[in-house]
């Protein structure tokens, strides 16, 4: 794909820079994660139950509490997912209790950030950037709609 001549390639990709001031600060690389169909694979969505109504009709139960425990817990490991695969882009990182093929692995990530010395502040900064980083909002969109105004006046001054 082009715009203008120009070809776009590469997701989106942020840098998160952790101080530490007894050593070098630690830097990790998130990336958009461009295809949710490996996860989907590892964990499909839960099915809802069905249940039989008294004229013999069928009908699925989305209030089932067991259905919703499994889909909170779905979500729990899709963004577990989505924060290691977007963490994939930091050089070196090597986890020791994840496992990307098991995704009862997924959440231990939280466990050896801890255990590595990262506070709750600085872990949700790492898990708030790998969520940013594959997501637009207005602050983004209005940052960059005022880069390309600012751009197309300097175009226009020269």
């Amino acid at each position: 794909m082009k715009i203008n001549g120009k070809k776009i390639e590469g997701a989106n990709e942020v840098v998160i820079v952790i101080p530490r001031a007894s050593s070098a600060d630690i830097v990790f690389r998130a990336r958009a994660v461009l295809d949710m169909e490996p996860f989907e694979k590892l964990c499909p969505p839960p099915d809802p139950p069905k249940r039989m109504l008294k004229d013999g009709k069928e009908v699925t139960n989305l209030k089932d509490p067991g259905f919703l425990q499994q889909v909170s817990n779905h979500a729990v490991k899709r963004l577990s997912w989505m924060v290691l695969t977007s963490l994939e882009a930091t050089e070196g990182l090597e986890w020791e209790n994840v496992k990307m093929d098991e995704p009862t692995t997924w959440n231990n990530f939280n466990k050896e950030l801890t255990d590595a010395g990262f506070s709750d502040v600085e872990i949700n900064r790492i898990v708030g950037e790998c969520i940013s980083v594959n997501a637009l909002n207005e602050d983004k969109i209005e940052e960059a709609r005022e880069r390309f105004l600012l751009e197309a006046q300097e175009q226009d001054g020269e």
